[in-house]
């Protein structure tokens, strides 16, 4: 590097040679290449390379991480699940039921913080799928009735007559910002009620329409200077809104980078000591069936019927179940389960892929639940070498998945596999998942 007379410092390159008369040198010629700008373009690769470097390093240590603290867990809300369904003692059920909802929040703030990496990293999915709008609400009323029971806090659903039943969106984001709503309108509410809303505001065309949802509560409302700051990553009102009422301050901030990823936004009016009302508008396809002609239709009896049909048909019949799984708290955990919904099965249990091969070709399964992260054979692997066995063509295989990895679903399917699960294992969502394919 030189100084130029400006007082610049600058990369060159010199070639040259020295002129000499006999031993003495006469002069010396030759010339200089400024290098500066290829310099600085190798420095700003070598620091983009670096950065993208720490990005996959951040991600993966992020994706390591997860998985190891959500793999314990859910063997704590899973096992404390099934104890609270044995005969307790009230002081003993009391006792189990705040293990399980402390394992629950953390796992909720888990998710918040591998969520809000992912939408950073832009690598968070988006699938497009039908929802049926009265299901949904049902179940995000399952989730939450207890959080608000508790706060003696009115909950409640206006679902608004020509609001159409069946939309096309992202179920799991659209109930993730639901429930991140109601749950923080009736965290902030101390007396009162907390309303979800959904009503069509514009139909634009005979399959499109922007739909309103709003979530309404009378808690602490927000002050107009700090209507914008809640929206900003692990931020509350203030200090003391975190101390009193605890939360990493993440709930909104995913809810609004979510929406965005949808083409919408988390919008607030509010009056401080009166209330707040949080709402997005989304542009969606729809299914043209409004609730009220569609409600008489859905008879939600005649598919428990056929569930429970299966279901009894599951306990006169000695089904061999193949769990493949790694985890010994897991493997425990999915037998007991699997015992619990199939009384008569005879389960086989694999450590990991390979194993999983040996095991089906031996015992010629009528289901396999398969783990994906596993040493020696993942479960893609294994999936992809037991469809190449003749035996195996209409064989079952559900994925039971962390869930933390981009593309995970798509990839168990595209395996070979014919269903997914993420962790952790919910009965119900098992016990349904089975009826539906043990009969093939």
């Amino acid at each position: 590097r030189i100084i130029k007379k400006s007082g610049e410092t600058i990369w060159i390159e010199e070639f040259g040679e020295s002129i000499k008369k006999g031993k003495t040198v006469e002069f010396v010629g030759g010339i200089m290449i400024d290098l500066t700008q290829k310099k600085t373009a190798e420095k700003a690769m070598s620091d983009k390379e670096y950065a993208e470097a720490s990005k996959r390093a951040k991600s993966e240590f992020l994706a390591n991480m997860n998985y190891e603290i959500r793999t314990q867990l859910n063997g704590i809300i899973d096992f404390t699940d099934l104890l609270m369904n044995t005969n307790l003692e009230q002081v003993q059920k009391h006792y189990m039921t705040t293990i399980n909802n402390s394992a629950n929040s953390l796992m909720d703030i888990i998710n918040d913080v591998l969520d809000f990496s992912k939408i950073e990293a832009g690598k968070l999915e988006i699938e497009i799928e039908k929802i049926d709008l009265l299901q949904l609400t049902n179940q995000i009323i399952d989730l939450i009735k207890y959080q608000a029971t508790t706060k003696k806090i009115d909950l409640k659903i206006n679902i608004a007559k020509n609001t159409l039943q069946f939309i096309y969106s992202e179920v799991i984001r659209l109930k993730q910002i639901l429930i991140n709503l109601l749950s923080n309108g009736i965290k902030f509410t101390e007396s009162g009620k907390v309303i979800l809303n959904i009503c069509t505001i514009k139909e634009i065309n005979k399959t499109e329409s922007i739909i309103q949802f709003s979530v309404l509560d009378t808690g602490i409302g927000i002050k107009k200077i700090n209507q914008t700051k809640i929206f900003n990553a692990f931020s509350q009102e203030d200090g003391s809104i975190t101390r009193k009422f605890g939360g990493t301050g993440m709930g909104l901030t995913i809810s609004n980078k979510l929406l965005g990823l949808l083409d919408s936004k988390l919008e607030l009016e509010s009056k401080h000591k009166v209330g707040s009302n949080f709402y997005f508008n989304l542009k969606i396809k729809t299914l043209k069936k409004t609730l009220k002609e569609n409600i008489n239709e859905h008879d939600f009896k005649s598919t428990e019927i056929i569930a429970l049909q299966k279901i009894n048909k599951f306990g006169q019949e000695n089904y061999r179940i193949l769990i493949v799984e790694d985890n010994k708290i897991n493997m425990l955990l999915s037998k007991t389960l699997v015992k619990q919904i199939i009384p008569n099965a005879s389960i086989f249990e694999a450590e990991n892929g390979r194993k999983a091969i040996e095991k089906f070709e031996l015992i010629k399964p009528d289901l396999v639940l398969m783990d994906v992260q596993m040493p020696q054979m993942n479960g893609y692997e294994a999936t992809i070498q037991i469809r190449k066995l003749k035996i195996a063509e209409h064989i079952p295989i559900i994925a039971l998945a962390a869930g933390i990895i981009v593309g995970e679903r798509d990839k168990c399917l595209q395996s070979g596999m014919n269903d997914y699960l993420s962790k952790p294992i919910i009965k119900q969502e098992l016990e349904k998942t089975i009826s539906k394919w043990i009969s093939i």
